[in-house]
């Protein structure tokens, strides 16, 4: 313990990381105001605004329809995948039937701008916060195995055994300073976002409300509704969403500490963690115009970027998921992976020959 505190001790007092958060929250405090017609109106509703029905569309929805939009174009080449995103969509019909039944499209949520609000604090905050917090975690992952390398001492301290024990403080450590830099980053950045709109009025609208369109980012004319797997509040939508990302933060913190445990060089390092970030983007470009075997487009799938960094959670996902609720249980499984490949990483570092 003694050896983890003084770990936290360095990382405290590297000026980088408060210089990094102090302007994330300037960048963040920014985007809160970004929009003021949206806002407005949202402020609007909440002190005296009229709130009015929605209108019925799950009574007649058929999701087959909306699903051949995807397995009768993007997956045509595959009888597989054809199979699969059938069998997703036919699933979402129970869905959408839960939904009729609760009358879910009737919420009002936040009328005309329903979808504009939803980007104000899924995607302009959230998203952005979590891409925020991914690099802040990567850079003390790095950063505390580096100083040893930068002073040129790393040879002497992990020479012996307590030396290779340390390993596990530089972790605890950067993981500790890590949570409490993405709670400080996180907490003030939505203290603010939440001063400035006031959302007494729509906790309580139901997230797949006939107000809430979607615009599929592949097919910019397709447009949707926001189709939950099950009825979702916006308040427990929000919950819900703030743990997921915080297993997505935890399986990057276990992914970074990983690389740089099995790295011999922290250069390495970085241009691994680069690579876990920009290759799903190229894959998912490339596999469209080269045809690529489809193994490797199942695997970018299953990468942090393509679906981590998707602020549709618990929908459909369109065709970047396969079954329901795949980016759940693709944190699951990463976390799972990560947490044991990180043990067999510790178990590495102790029996590797430093250069």
């Amino acid at each position: 313990m003694i050896y983890c505190l003084l770990e936290v001790k360095k990382l405290l007092r590297e000026k980088l990381f408060l210089i990094f958060i102090v302007l994330c929250l300037c960048l963040n405090i920014g985007l809160c105001f970004s929009d003021p017609g949206t806002r407005s109106a949202v402020n609007s509703l909440a002190q005296n605004g009229e709130l009015s029905e929605g209108k019925k569309i799950y009574d007649t929805l058929d999701t087959n329809v909306i699903g051949s939009f995807y397995y009768n174009e993007r997956y045509i080449k595959s009888s597989l995948l054809n199979q699969w995103i059938k069998a997703k969509y036919e699933k979402l019909q129970q869905s959408v039937d839960l939904l009729d039944a609760e009358d879910a499209d009737l919420s009002y949520f936040a009328g005309e701008v329903t979808s504009s609000v939803h980007e104000a604090l899924f995607v302009y905050q959230l998203k952005t916060l979590m891409i925020e917090c991914v690099i802040l975690l990567s850079l003390l992952g790095i950063r505390s195995f580096e100083i040893e390398q930068q002073r040129e001492m790393a040879a002497l301290i992990y020479s012996s055994g307590r030396g290779r024990k340390i390993a596990k403080d530089k972790i605890l450590a950067n993981g500790i300073i890590g949570a409490l830099y993405c709670l400080i980053l996180i907490s003030v950045s939505l203290a603010v976002f939440f001063s400035g709109w006031d959302f007494s009025r729509l906790w309580d609208a139901n997230m797949a409300s006939s107000f809430h369109y979607v615009i599929d980012s592949d097919d910019p004319i397709f447009g949707k509704p926001f189709l939950t797997w099950q009825s979702f509040t916006l308040k427990r939508y929000f919950v819900c969403t703030l743990v997921l990302m915080a297993g997505v933060l935890l399986a990057w913190w276990l992914l970074t500490n990983l690389i740089v445990l099995l790295a011999r060089n922290i250069r390495y390092g970085w241009m691994a963690l680069a690579a876990v970030i920009c290759l799903p983007f190229f894959g998912l470009i490339l596999f469209s115009e080269l045809y690529l075997p489809r193994l490797f487009y199942l695997d970018t799938l299953t990468l942090p970027v393509v679906i981590y960094c998707n602020q549709w959670w618990f929908t459909d996902l369109g065709n970047y998921s396969l079954f329901a609720y795949q980016e759940v249980w693709t944190v699951t499984l990463h976390l799972l992976l990560l947490a044991g490949g990180l043990m067999v990483g510790l178990y590495y570092f102790k029996r590797k020959e430093l250069a």
